[in-house]
């Protein structure tokens, strides 16, 4: 298990506000109801206490099913890693970062100095960095494998993250064959069925439709709920256009959203591994752009992670993406205040670190320089160590008026376990560092990443698993290269 820092509690709302905004989306849920594009969800729901109309294709949930989804929907369990070192408890109070996002259009080259079109390869490189990184505790994508074609792109995708990392990999599936077959390369490179249902390595990541949609893509929710895998429920409506232009309006929308994810859960089967991951994304007015770093998106993730608390349920969301377009000072400003206002938050598992432009391109020498913010924040929220031995009483006494502290036995005990050593960030003279090329982060950023891959490889596989991995590739591929649309 990787050992965790415990995350805040800040609270952005009182409690009067978490009930006002629970019974607004009960109410929503009950009288209004979720418009559903799948007839299979459709027909899970219909088998239960909800009210169903077909003909509508509309779905009312009543309360008491959403407090019955709450009271068997787990509050802690295990995100496994291949390796266990890399193992994540989930649950309120551990918080985790992880790499990248969704599959991102393009990849920002640090050659170019611009993005450029990604390919199979940069995928591999990135999921390689966020393994490497020591920071980072799990893997979602930098970028796509967009130099294939679009039919194939995913089953690419996942056999860059399963070959390249051993952490926890959090990734989306656009339909239930997708959902099977990740699941079946993920298995293999476990080492069969049995060992993959005991310590499944992937988290599925599913999305509804706002507003107050669901569909087709939302059905890979069923076989992984099946095989054991751990569902996230996000929602990723833009404020102003597809949610309301309030932050309590949003927080309704996407909360009653979220809700309705969860019971679809344990309507599936009680009991499901669930994460509350509604996203409080925000449009910007004067271009019709998503932010990434507004202070309003990082204030309505810190009312997510209340929610969260209110729920008893771990919590995820953006902090690490920003809007810049370079790994520059305004990147750095906008991540780290992401990630800052999460950590106080208590929000459980934090995305898109190393990412750009609003989610369209990442960067891995982004992502290292997150991880070098989570590495100061880590230290921040482990807080103040009180006892008579840090107190270190005795040791003012000793040194006195005259005295230094530098040759003091206290000093070498306690100085490794209290102050923080950077490892990217530089604490250089002036002359040093002009000595020394006077380099801007990213530049050290970029060397550390070559030197990452000069001695990184694929991640260990057991006997047999890569040949299979081929053949499971290799089929899926020629079976959508034909068109037939898989069952």
């Amino acid at each position: 298990m990787k050992p965790a820092v415990q995350g805040g509690t800040l609270n952005v709302l009182s409690e009067a506000d978490v009930e006002r905004i629970h019974s607004a989306s009960i109410s929503l849920l009950a009288n209004y109801g979720v418009f559903s594009e799948s007839d299979l969800i459709l027909e899970l729901f219909s088998r239960s206490d909800a009210d169903v109309d077909r003909d509508a294709r509309r779905i009312r949930i009543p309360a008491g099913m959403v407090t019955e989804a709450l009271k068997t929907a787990p509050s802690s369990f295990t995100f496994f890693g291949r390796d266990a070192q890399y193992d994540l408890q989930i649950e309120q109070g551990p918080i985790y970062f992880g790499a990248g996002g969704s599959s991102e259009p393009f990849f920002w080259d640090y050659n170019l100095g611009k993005p450029r079109s990604p390919t199979k390869a940069d995928m591999v490189a990135c999921t390689r960095v966020g393994q490497a990184a020591r920071h980072i505790d799990f893997v979602m994508a930098l970028c796509s494998a967009g130099d294939f074609p679009s039919e194939t792109v995913f089953l690419h995708e996942y056999d860059a993250l399963i070959r390249n990392t051993q952490k926890p990999i959090l990734y989306s599936c656009p339909d239930h064959w997708h959902t099977r077959t990740f699941i079946e390369m993920a298995a293999v490179a476990c080492g069969g069925e049995t060992e993959f249902r005991q310590r499944p390595p992937i988290m599925f990541f599913n999305t509804g439709i706002s507003p107050l949609r669901i569909g087709p893509f939302s059905e890979g929710m069923v076989d992984a709920i099946e095989w054991g895998v751990p569902v996230m429920i996000t929602l990723g409506p833009m404020m102003g256009a597809t949610s309301p232009a309030t932050l309590a309006g949003t927080l309704v929308q996407i909360n009653a959203e979220a809700l309705f994810g969860i019971v679809l859960s344990q309507v599936i089967q009680p009991g499901a591994k669930v994460v509350y991951g509604p996203h409080v994304a925000v449009m910007d007015m004067s271009t019709a752009q998503c932010t990434y770093g507004s202070a309003e998106q990082h204030l309505g993730r810190s009312a997510v992670a209340q929610m969260g608390r209110f729920y008893n349920l771990p919590t995820f969301g953006l902090g690490g993406g920003v809007e810049a377009k370079l790994p520059d000072a305004e990147a750095s400003a906008q991540a780290m205040m992401g990630l800052f206002a999460n950590a106080m938050s208590g929000l459980t598992l934090t995305q898109c670190l190393g990412t750009l432009a609003s989610g369209l391109y990442g960067s891995p020498e982004m992502l290292l320089i997150c991880d070098e913010m989570v590495h100061m924040l880590k230290r921040y929220m482990g807080g103040i160590l009180v006892t008579d031995e840090t107190l270190a009483l005795d040791v003012i006494q000793e040194v006195g008026h005259t005295g230094n502290y530098l040759t003091h036995d206290h000093t070498a005990q306690w100085f490794r376990k209290e102050l923080f050593f950077p490892v990217l960030f530089r604490r250089q003279s002036i002359d040093a560092w002009l000595e020394s090329g006077a380099r801007p982060v990213v530049d050290a950023a970029h060397e550390r990443v070559e030197q990452i891959l000069a001695k990184t490889g694929p991640a260990a596989l057991p006997q047999g698993a890569d040949a299979e991995l081929e053949r499971i590739l290799s089929q899926g591929v020629q079976m959508l290269e034909k068109h037939t649309t898989p069952a």
